[in-house]
């Protein structure tokens, strides 16, 4: 096809290839952005990894530290290459307060504790957003950079350090990158001072806690190395942790985002393919004579074919051009977490070639399926074309169910009725692209759902109440535990509690290497958790694992394993398999007493009567509990520990329900524009036979709104069927401690929001292009 020939179709063909073109480049825009996105997670990740060195094991420890025998330990062990010992300075929230140009604000509302700490020599570095390392001066403060996403801060406000009658002022100087705590999944994050601001503090402020660090030449030696340390008696008084629960906290929320956009890609790809399909045939269809000359004069079906081949080619390319060439300009907004958590960085040269890989893997998906299409022209018949005017539609032959006698119905409804349900495939365009996007629309929007709501601290370890308080590792364990116990026996508001002792014991994983296993330990233990397999232990001897220790030690429901105690083993049977995103996903649950082994932690979940205000109770308990021991209400406590997935999700589902919208309305308008061709001369007769123009766009409503509502329905259900199936197979490989999520849904949203919003669109564009039927000369066309 020459230019001339090309230039001449673009513009009678405007509006069809105008939306071909823009649901070519909304698709490679979503494939590009989402594979920018995945591989720009993990090459920001690698970057900030490779300069700031975070620590291949950590392992927290409050109380008295001997590091001669820790590094003595270190040197002596085979895996390990370089070990240091990080001081930490803990204070919390309410020790802190901001004054800045968006006002005065305190920090208690952070559920985090607060780690000041120094700049490091060598490894485990504080970095700026360019990866260079921080060094402060005195009265400078380098804050966390997830900080910076939760409250209004900005560089140049003062920070007002208040605990034990100390007083110290500081001016925030950097928006510090942490490799190794920069994710509210974990339990600290850590604000950087100067050297001789910190000396000042050390021992006037907070509670010490130690952060000791090994690295070795092989980081998948971290587990092993775990067990060997805790065994050998040295300080575990707090969460150990290896380097791939680092980076998998790290990658969370973008993990969650890429797979929402390749989902969304995906579909909206088969959409395109439908619309390239009807588009085509719209093409086809009004051009079946010119089709059916070209045969009779001879033309052979490929040069035919190629005709209309070459300007889908045009098409297909350019809408590869423009839309990888917008997804690289937007990417600022795309990877706008990644730059802001991980530092900038920039594109890396991995990111665009498999980027533009995909573009080009997407215009070869699309000229294939076009070269399909139209081996439906070898097909046709130059009778066809030419003498009985059938086109590349096979005719059903009359329909014959009495309907047509029925005088009940009005005769629009009977019409419309008529043709969709005997000749459904003509309109299924319409219900297959609704149900898409019902399916593209509803499973992020209840993922988001799922994310927020309260329930999901079933998967987190823990069963929903509405209090949570922490009692943490420290030389006042056990006077904590006794304090908070007195509290809530005394206090009225109270209905119910439940109590956990966390306790590690040894145990032998699948290659029958000792390891160790943190158990939760209480009466409650295990209840009211999401299990895969089985469920809460119920007899004394049972035990109910995490599916990520399940795996790791070679166990299932009904396996029994050996627990070291006392220097003997005591079997045990595995109740269930449960799902826990927290701690790395390594913990079990069990109502065994465990005598004699002391606990490193205590939870208690606590429910208040009806009328009690939980937020009010949790703050009076705070203040009154006091240091080393925390109280959050439970729906506070999942906000800011899947606050920065939900926040980063909601802005995608925004622009998902945007773009779901659109495509039901410009897929409407090219299935019109075909079936207003292909319903050429059935239109002219009904038209000269008495039916009205308002009739016609009547029927033509009703046939849409009703193929319409029956894909939005089929789109409801399939969303019930497979929405789940399709997170549960995307959360299962990513190995973030959930691998079966029961979605969450918002009834107003999927069942009146959704619906009734696709409906009027579809109504409101259908009833635009009907306007063209008054134009329709009757005479001219029979």
């Amino acid at each position: 096809m020459n230019w001339f020939t090309l230039k001449n179709d673009f513009k009678t063909n405007q509006s069809i290839n105008l939306a071909l073109l823009l649901f070519m480049i909304f698709s490679v825009i979503l494939a590009v952005s989402s594979m920018l996105m995945a591989v720009q997670t993990f090459t920001s990740i690698r970057a900030l990894y490779e300069t700031a060195q975070p620590p291949h094991f950590l392992q927290m420890h409050k109380g008295d530290l001997n590091e001669e025998l820790v590094n003595k330990f270190m040197v002596d062990h085979e895996f390990v290459t370089y070990n240091q010992t990080v001081t930490m300075i803990d204070i919390y929230g309410e020790n802190l307060t901001v004054i800045g140009e968006k006002g005065t604000y305190n920090l208690s509302d952070l559920r985090l504790d607060i780690g000041l700490v120094k700049q490091n020599k060598e490894k485990d570095l504080l970095l700026n957003s360019n990866h260079e390392i921080v060094n402060l001066h005195e009265g400078e403060i380098g804050i966390p950079v997830i900080l910076k996403g939760m409250f209004p801060m900005n560089i140049g406000d003062k920070v007002i350090l208040v605990h034990n009658d100390v007083k110290m002022e500081f001016v925030i100087k950097e928006f510090v990158l942490d490799s190794l705590m920069n994710s509210t999944m974990a339990s600290s994050t850590r604000m950087l001072l100067s050297n001789t601001d910190f000396d000042k503090l050390y021992g006037k402020v907070g509670e010490l806690e130690y952060l000791i660090q090994a690295y070795f030449t092989d980081k998948n030696d971290a587990s092993a190395f775990r067990t060997a340390y805790e065994n050998a008696g040295l300080p575990v008084n707090g969460q150990g942790v290896t380097y791939t629960m680092i980076f998998l906290l790290s990658a969370m929320t973008d993990i969650v985002t890429v797979f929402v956009l390749f989902l969304v890609s995906v579909l909206l790809i088969i959409v395109s393919f439908i619309c390239v399909k009807f588009t085509i045939m719209a093409a086809l269809e009004e051009e079946v004579r010119e089709i059916g000359t070209m045969k009779a004069i001879g033309l052979l079906f490929s040069d035919i074919r190629d005709l209309y081949l070459n300007k889908y080619k045009v098409l297909a390319l350019m809408g590869v051009t423009l839309g990888s060439i917008i997804a690289f300009i937007s990417s600022n907004a795309v990877t706008n977490h990644i730059s802001t958590t991980f530092g900038n960085g920039g594109l890396s040269f991995l990111a665009i070639l498999l980027s533009l890989s995909v573009a080009f893997i997407v215009y070869l998906l699309i000229i294939h399926y076009c070269k399909k299409i139209l081996k439906r022209i070898r097909n046709l018949s130059v009778v066809d074309a030419l003498v009985s005017g059938k086109g590349f539609e096979k005719s059903t032959g009359a329909i014959k169910d009495g309907l047509h006698r029925s005088k009940k119905l009005p005769v629009n409804l009977l019409v419309a009725f008529r043709e969709v349900f005997y000749k459904f495939k003509n309109w299924a365009v319409v219900f297959i692209v609704m149900l898409i996007v019902v399916l593209m629309i509803m499973v992020p929007v209840n993922l988001l759902n799922t994310f927020e709501a309260p329930d999901f601290i079933t998967y987190m370890g823990s069963s929903l109440e509405d209090i949570l308080i922490e009692v943490e590792t420290g030389e006042n364990l056990d006077l904590n535990y006794h304090k908070v116990k007195q509290l809530i026996e005394k206090d009225p508001s109270v209905e119910n509690y439940h109590e956990y002792r966390t306790i590690r014991i040894k145990t032998t994983d699948s290659s029958n290497q000792l390891m160790n296993i943190d158990i939760d330990v209480g009466f409650n233990a295990g209840n009211e958790l999401q299990y895969l397999t089985g469920g809460a232990p119920q007899g004394e001897r049972e035990l109910a694992i995490s599916f990520i220790n399940a795996d790791e030690m070679g166990l299932e429901t009904g396996s029994t394993v050996d627990l070291l105690m006392d220097g003997s083993k005591v079997k045990f049977t595995v109740s269930g398999v449960y799902q826990d995103v927290t701690s790395g996903g390594k913990t079990a649950k069990s109502k065994y007493d465990f005598t004699g082994i002391a606990p490193h932690k205590y939870s208690l979940s606590v429910n208040l009567i009806e009328n009690a205000h939980v937020k009010n109770k949790a703050v009076e308990w705070a203040s009154m509990l006091g240091a080393g021991i925390t109280v959050d209400p439970m729906e506070e406590f999942i906000d800011q520990t899947l606050g920065g997935v939900s926040r980063q999700l909601k802005t995608i589902v925004f622009s998902i329900v945007i773009i779901g919208a659109c495509l039901a309305m410009l897929i409407t308008v090219l299935f019109l524009k075909l079936r207003l061709v292909k319903d050429l001369s059935e239109t002219a007769v009904l038209k000269a036979i008495g039916f009205s123009g308002k009739d016609l766009n009547r029927q033509y409503m009703i046939k849409v709104g009703f193929a319409s509502m029956l894909g939005i329905l089929a789109g409801t259900i399939a969303t019930g069927l497979l929405g789940e199936k399709i997170v549960n197979v995307a959360l299962g490989t990513a190995g973030l401690g959930v691998k079966k999520v029961h979605l969450i849904t918002n009834p107003l949203m999927q069942y009146l929001f959704v619906p009734l919003l696709l409906i009027c669109l579809i109504i409101l564009v259908t009833r635009l292009v009907m306007r063209t039927i008054k134009k329709y000369n009757i005479i001219s066309i029979i």
